[in-house]
């Protein structure tokens, strides 16, 4: 009996010191890493964007599904074509970054506002988590290096807990500045190639003089800067062959209170004005005062008038136009040769 019990104590010892012994070696086993594969990379390798334009360069990272996921994404190493460092890439600049959708519905200016904030951020960024890429409307061509400059090279680093890779040597080639588009301005030589830009379309104006159809029709787009009020604004403005001011209101079947999405609109001057908010369109999203992409804000000018036969004439002048710079800006249109005929016939 006595033996019999001692053999009992004996193997409850061995199995009591075998359990500590397995929960001791457990404790020492490591967590589970992720993995990290060797095809994860930035598939975009050469970026262009303008200077004073926001500009994302999304969906460009290759994940197989051999990585776990999520990613942290980091750029690392800015430096200038010719091997020295670029820290103006990486220093902060106040940008105005979106809180809230835009809609196109916003019916004030203070909407608009509260839908934005204003955070500091390098003008070469990337997006933690996803890997975009987003080149930021601040910094200007006076210590940016632009085209034809060979500009910049980069690394993106790539890690999770199981490890960290690189893309290697991207890169970034910025264009000069052009505040508005279309532009006449070269975006690498920054020259003008032309003094004007034309409508997108000319429909059923004719010329006062003749009576024919008139087609030379030239556009500017200028900053306004006499105006010193703060604040943005933006004027339409037309002329005659001879320069003189055609009263805006001629153009009488337009929608001039959603004519761009500005506010409080007067007339001065044969002008129309509005409060605004640059840059303009401010996302590219369709909406009642863009075109069908919604990257370009739409003006259309319109009127109506009897023609010859006694037939009812739809005139229409449009044009397609972004501004990027805040500002005091103008539209002006000017009848090169013939100006536009507005009476009955």
């Amino acid at each position: 009996m006595n033996t019999t019990y001692k053999s009992i104590i004996r193997l409850f010892s061995l199995l009591l010191s075998l359990s500590v012994l397995f929960t001791s070696c457990d404790s020492l086993i490591p967590e589970d890493l992720d993995a990290l594969g060797d095809d994860v990379m930035i598939t975009t390798t050469e970026i262009s964007p303008y200077l004073g334009r926001k500009t994302s360069y999304e969906n460009i990272v290759n994940v197989s599904n051999t990585s776990t996921l999520p990613l942290n994404f980091k750029i690392v190493g800015p430096r200038t074509a010719a091997g020295q460092e670029a820290p103006e890439l990486l220093e902060k600049y106040p940008v105005k970054v979106w809180t809230q959708s835009y809609t196109g519905e916003e019916k004030t200016l203070e909407e608009i506002e509260s839908k934005r904030k204003i955070e500091y951020r390098p003008i070469l960024d990337i997006q933690q988590k996803n890997g975009d890429i987003i080149f930021w409307n601040a910094g200007n061509s006076s210590f940016i290096k632009t085209l034809p400059d060979e500009g910049y090279l980069f690394d993106v680093e790539i890690s999770n807990s199981g490890g960290r890779r690189y893309s290697r040597n991207l890169k970034l080639m910025p264009r000069k500045e052009r505040d508005y588009e279309p532009s006449q301005y070269d975006d690498i030589t920054g020259l003008a190639k032309s003094a004007f830009l034309r409508p997108n379309s000319l429909i059923n104006i004719y010329g006062e003089r003749t009576g024919f159809i008139t087609y030379d029709v030239r556009v500017y787009i200028f900053q306004n800067d006499k105006i010193t009020s703060p604040g943005n604004s933006l004027a339409i403005s037309v002329l005659d062959s001879l320069g003189q001011t055609i009263d805006i209101q001629k153009f009488k079947d337009s929608n001039f209170k959603d004519l761009v999405h500005g506010f409080n609109h007067r007339f001065e001057n044969g002008k129309v004005i509005y409060d605004v908010v640059y840059p303009m369109p401010l996302v590219s999203f369709p909406s009642r005062y863009t075109n069908s992409t919604g990257n370009m804000a739409r003006l259309n000018l319109r009127y109506n008038r009897i023609g010859r036969g006694g037939f009812l004439l739809e005139a229409l002048l449009s044009f397609d136009f972004a501004i990027y710079k805040e500002g005091h800006w103008e539209i002006q249109i000017r009848f090169n040769g013939e100006s536009p005929k507005f009476e009955n016939e």
